[in-house]
């Protein structure tokens, strides 16, 4: 059978009554007892976690994939990735890819440097999110050009790394994005379209499955085991959060879903 491997993306993950970060959206916020399922139950069932690094390694016939593989990463660098997550993954002998928007490192609510040094001392991936956590479609060529090559030369700089991956800010991206990362030097970007990745996935657009509430680790499984009908269920409701984004505005969309999911 040919080999596919499933990326999930995570944000902030709280454990209860945690104080979140400013920005964090519960729409996409997890509780740590939730995440702990998730990981508990993929390292059940025998999955291995592969980096970008990997994984594009892989897809080069450079490397071979574990037979179980699955792909975990982390955006936005929240604090409760280095407080929460790290120690789990660890526990489990897995490894997370953490995809950092540079300007919010230090600020309350997210990682610092030194914590980041952390994360790569434990062999966790750093990639890039961008500077500003703007959306790179809304923004000048000059811009766009300094958001993609700016955060990695900090990264590289501050963390003592190659940064090779990245993820775009809030799953906004075109083919002028995926030109300009190339340009930047980047190896892989990760997108937020749902689905697969096999050896044949454009290394310019890799898939993510992004977990968001409502929450099902059942679900999740479903979907990194390959189950079709899972990925029919995600890939609508992907649909209908983006047909309601066109068709509302993104202000009036935020205001319904602050209705739909509590604390909003």
């Amino acid at each position: 059978m040919t080999k596919r491997v499933v990326a999930l993306t995570f944000h902030d993950i709280a454990a209860d009554a945690a104080v979140t970060a400013e920005g964090s959206d519960p729409f996409y916020r997890i509780r740590l007892s939730e995440f702990e399922t998730l990981v508990s139950q993929l390292r059940q069932r025998g999955y291995q976690t592969v980096s970008s690094k990997f994984f594009r390694a892989w897809q080069q016939h450079a490397a071979s994939l574990p037979q179980r593989s699955v792909m975990l990463t982390f955006d936005d660098g929240y604090a409760s990735h280095f407080d929460a997550v790290v120690p789990l993954l660890v526990r489990h002998r897995f490894t997370g890819t953490f995809f950092i928007a540079v300007d919010l490192v230090g600020r309350p609510g997210y990682m610092t440097w030194e914590q980041l040094r952390k994360l790569v001392f434990l062999g966790m991936e750093i990639g890039s999110h961008g500077l500003s956590h703007r959306p790179l479609t809304e923004v000048s060529p000059q811009e766009l050009r300094r958001e993609l090559e700016e955060s990695k030369r900090l990264l590289d700089e501050r963390l003592g790394i190659h940064v090779q991956a990245m993820s775009a800010p809030r799953g906004f991206w075109n083919r002028t994005v995926a030109n300009a990362t190339t340009q930047a030097g980047y190896d892989a970007v990760w997108v937020s379209t749902i689905g697969t990745n096999g050896q044949e996935t454009s290394p310019s657009a890799l898939r993510r499955v992004v977990v968001r509430q409502p929450f099902s680790a059942d679900r999740i499984i479903s979907m990194v085991d390959g189950w079709h009908m899972a990925f029919w269920w995600a890939a609508n409701q992907q649909f209908m959060i983006r047909l309601l984004k066109r068709t509302l505005g993104v202000y009036w969309y935020e205001q319904l879903k602050r209705r739909l999911v509590p604390n909003a």
